[in-house]
């Protein structure tokens, strides 16, 4: 009988490994270092922490994962864009929101490039992020930019994609999506005022004629951009690991 109760306990415990293992994250060179000692403290620290709330700030930015292509020239306001949080997103070393939420935004603003070198813009407003046990995050947040409007002008860096760093890879948390594009705004967010210094006045140099036609903003699928929060946020950060690791 005591043998038989060792045997059920050693295989309880080898399956709430492989759930937990379900949730995790692999990401070249980014994995989380601190992500399974917020697993272990929260399993020796369960009553402690039961009941917290974390307020996170204005300002505070994530990043996420486009899942499907967006343009100016295509885009239409009030449409739908998803996004996916390739890693857990973390603040102040308490869990917001696992790897594999679904950030949700709408289309606020866009107009396409048009001739006279007008660029393209474009600006979308998140407003939530479902977790992949269905639980409701609500955010106010927008892509970061150098001016805080969150409007992307065509004619960026955001644009060129052969300054995207490829060959990473999101695990299974984010849906397992491959060949992620890291964009420019890892190391700094993009303005209206690099895109619109596209002319050199008089002593030489190109001048856009009124003929030319501006560029489209272009984000392509599985573009990895940061995310700003426009207001704060109140999480409950225990609810939200017991969903993740299956507690």
């Amino acid at each position: 009988m005591k043998k038989a109760l060792i045997l059920t306990a050693l295989l309880l415990s080898a399956g709430s490994v492989y759930a937990a293992q379900n949730f995790s994250y692999e990401q070249q060179n980014t994995t989380p270092s601190y992500r399974n000692n917020v697993q272990e403290n929260f399993k020796l620290n369960n009553t402690t922490l039961k009941g917290s709330v974390v307020t996170v700030p204005a300002g505070q930015t994530f990043r996420a994962v486009v899942t499907s292509p967006v343009s100016s020239e295509t885009a239409t306001t009030g449409q739908t864009v998803t996004m996916v949080l390739g890693s857990g997103f973390y603040y102040n070393q308490k869990l917001v929101a696992p790897a594999g939420s679904t950030v949700t935004g709408t289309v606020i603003a866009v107009s396409k490039a048009k001739h006279g070198s007008l660029n393209g813009k474009l600006t979308v407003r998140f407003t939530q992020i479902i977790t992949p046990t269905g639980q409701n995050v609500p955010i106010s947040a927008v892509i970061k930019t150098d001016d805080n409007t969150g409007t992307l002008v065509g004619g960026t860096s955001l644009d060129v994609t052969k300054e995207y760093a490829k060959d990473l890879t999101i695990g299974a948390g984010a849906g397992a999506l491959t060949g992620v594009i890291v964009s420019p705004l890892a190391g700094g967010s993009i303005g209206r005022g690099t895109a619109l210094a596209t002319a050199v006045g008089a002593g030489g140099g190109l001048v856009k004629s009124i003929w030319d036609k501006g560029e489209d903003v272009s984000i392509p699928a599985n573009a990895a951009i940061e995310l700003i929060l426009t207001q704060p946020i109140t999480v409950n950060p225990t609810s939200l690991e017991n969903n993740s690791f299956g507690q």
